[in-house]
């Protein structure tokens, strides 16, 4: 679209100035109005698509900041669970993921094409990656804790925690500048 209004503004003002100097004493003005207005046209398309994109942008930006709040606050919510695990009954662990983390996860979700945009593809990877390893343990902790399961419970939500920080701090990295630094697992990626 972009390039179109370029070609209209382009081909409007180009074809105004020929017809102004294609004769010295006379001017084709129904001509001449034709391509002022085809000119002005593709300057009008030009300032639509530029204000559209900065509406993407900010939306993106907004995205990003809520998929970092998103993971901050899971990341904080599962080391609550994990450092509270004598208090916590197994039987009550997915009705706490379930009050907890659902909603972040969701946002999550929803937003989470935005890091294409804002981080890159090879970003919106490494995020994903971990996240989705994370998102997998919490489901298998749910399930875990509805079974009685109590190990497998805690193990879960351990390595939920794990994933889950990993991810925000790939997201906070890209985010902050410092893409392309190296993984920081322990071992370079699970």
């Amino acid at each position: 679209m972009r390039n179109f209004g370029h070609a209209l503004m382009w081909l409007g003002f180009l074809t105004a100035a020929f017809l102004t100097t294609r004769e010295l004493d006379r001017i084709d003005w129904p001509l001449y109005s034709v391509a002022a207005v085809v000119g002005v046209a593709g300057v009008v398309l030009l300032r639509r698509t530029a204000f559209q994109a900065a509406a993407q942008t900010e939306t993106v930006r907004t995205n990003i900041v809520a998929l970092e709040s998103a993971l901050k606050r899971l990341v904080r919510n599962l080391e609550a669970m994990n450092a509270n695990r004598d208090s916590i009954l197994v039987y009550d662990v997915h009705g706490k993921i379930d009050a907890e983390l659902l909603e972040d996860l969701a946002e999550f979700a929803d937003a989470r094409e935005s890091m294409i945009h804002g981080i890159g593809l090879q970003g919106y990877a490494n995020v994903m990656d971990h996240f989705a390893r994370s998102e997998r343990a919490i489901n298998r902790a749910w399930s875990a804790s509805a079974d009685g399961y109590v190990d497998e419970v805690w193990t879960y939500l351990e390595m939920a925690e794990k994933s889950m920080r990993e991810a925000d701090f790939i997201l906070a990295s890209h985010v902050g500048g410092r893409a392309g630094g190296p993984d920081p697992s322990p071992s370079g990626g699970d």
